[in-house]
C-alpha cells in the first residue's frame, strides 16, 4: 500500500510538472532560442517571437530590415553563438538556469566550438501569462547582441 502512495503522489506531481507551459520554465525557453536560432536551424536575427521581449525583438527585427535595405551587413555580420562567422557546435549542449528575481534571471549555455569550451549568456525576463523570454544574447566573448545593435549603422 505504501508503495502505491508513493508512485500516486509521484503521478500528480508529473502530471502538475506536464500542465504547466513550456513558456514558465526559462531553461527550457533558453534551450528553445537557441535551437531556434544556431546551426543549420536558422540565425538569431530570424527569433520566434514568442521567444523574444518585445525589446530584444524588436532590435532583432531593426538589423534585419537594415540589412534588407542596405543590401548587406549593418551591425552584426557573424554568428553570435559562435563569435565568428563559420564554425560548427560541437558536442552536448547544457543549460543552467540563475534566477536574479521573481521576474528576471540568466541562463548560461555550455557548448563547444572548435573543441574549446564556450559559455554564451541569455538573460531572461518574466513577461505577461508567466512567460520567460530571452531579453539578449552575450556572446562567449561578453558582446551583448541587444548592445551592438542599439548602435547607430556605420
Amino acid at each position: 500500500m505504501r508503495k502505491t502512495g508513493m508512485f500516486v503522489i509521484a503521478g500528480l506531481l508529473a502530471a502538475n510538472a506536464q500542465a504547466a507551459p513550456a513558456c514558465q520554465e526559462p531553461a527550457a525557453v533558453a534551450r528553445a532560442f537557441f535551437e531556434a536560432t544556431s546551426g543549420d536551424n536558422g540565425f538569431v536575427l530570424d527569433a520566434p517571437q514568442a521567444l523574444v521581449s518585445d525589446g530584444f525583438g524588436k532590435a532583432l527585427r531593426g538589423e534585419r530590415a537594415c540589412q534588407a535595405r542596405e543590401q548587406g551587413i549593418c551591425n552584426i555580420d557573424w554568428d553570435p553563438w559562435l563569435d565568428a562567422q563559420d564554425a560548427d557546435i560541437e558536442g552536448p549542449v547544457t543549460y543552467q538556469w540563475k534566477g536574479a528575481t521573481a521576474d528576471t534571471g540568466m541562463v548560461e549555455i555550455h557548448y563547444a566550438v572548435e573543441k574549446q569550451a564556450f559559455v554564451s549568456r541569455v538573460p531572461m525576463v518574466r513577461q505577461g501569462k508567466g512567460c520567460w523570454q530571452a531579453d539578449d544574447l552575450i556572446s562567449n566573448n561578453g558582446r551583448s547582441l541587444r548592445r551592438i545593435l542599439a548602435q547607430p549603422v556605420p
